[in-house]
């Protein structure tokens, strides 16, 4: 038996694919905290779903845990069931506007408990759109305007975060999606103006 096809091996396999999923981060980046091997006293891990008929039979498998907070159950051919627990995915922004003419700026905060659930579900859109975890840490828009304003955003969802920085520039932008996110920042955040003590 090789690693891969070792029963533990096809657990965890499952159990980080799942949660990469759901994440929506890459399986390198979910943190296995600890594995134990259990028998489970049903077919269905101890964990029915409603209806489900589960055979009285012990099912030897794993119980697994995440650095996200997720916890599962597994068999030994890779059939997950996912344990209810809170999982950190609380959204926070941050949004920093300075440059035109006077060196203006503004600032924007905002997080689940000020955003509305449709707003919510449109910057978590974005985020996707984006793929902004993964965005470098200054995003081209051809070349800086002179008094055009520079823009730093940093979006945290959970344990996630990325801080960027793009610009008014006068090329193509590297991402259209990044320009969008901006210009729905910036309907919500205060006009720029002088900056405090000017």
């Amino acid at each position: 038996m090789n690693g891969s096809s070792h029963p533990a091996a096809i657990a965890i396999s499952a159990v980080v694919a799942d949660a990469a999923n759901i994440l929506r981060v890459p399986v390198e980046d979910i943190v296995v905290e600890y594995l134990e091997a259990r028998e489970w006293r049903d077919s269905c891990l101890e964990l029915p779903s409603k209806g489900e008929a589960c055979l009285d039979v012990v099912t030897p498998g794993y119980q697994v845990a995440l650095g996200d907070g997720f916890r599962y159950r597994t068999d030994q051919q890779g059939k997950i069931r996912r344990e209810m627990v809170a999982v950190d995915t609380e959204l926070h922004v941050y949004f920093k506007q300075t440059g035109g003419i006077g060196g203006w700026t503004s600032e924007y905060f905002a997080d689940d408990s000020t955003l509305s659930p449709a707003d919510v579900k449109q910057l978590r859109q974005y985020i996707d759109d984006t793929d902004y975890f993964h965005l470098p840490d200054e995003v081209g828009n051809g070349h800086p305007i002179s008094d055009g304003y520079n823009y730093d955003l940093f979006l945290a969802v959970g344990r996630r975060n990325n801080t960027v920085r793009t610009y008014d520039g006068s090329g193509p932008p590297d991402s259209p999606a990044l320009l969008e996110l901006i210009d729905w920042l910036k309907q919500r955040a205060p006009q720029p103006g002088p900056p405090s003590g000017a």
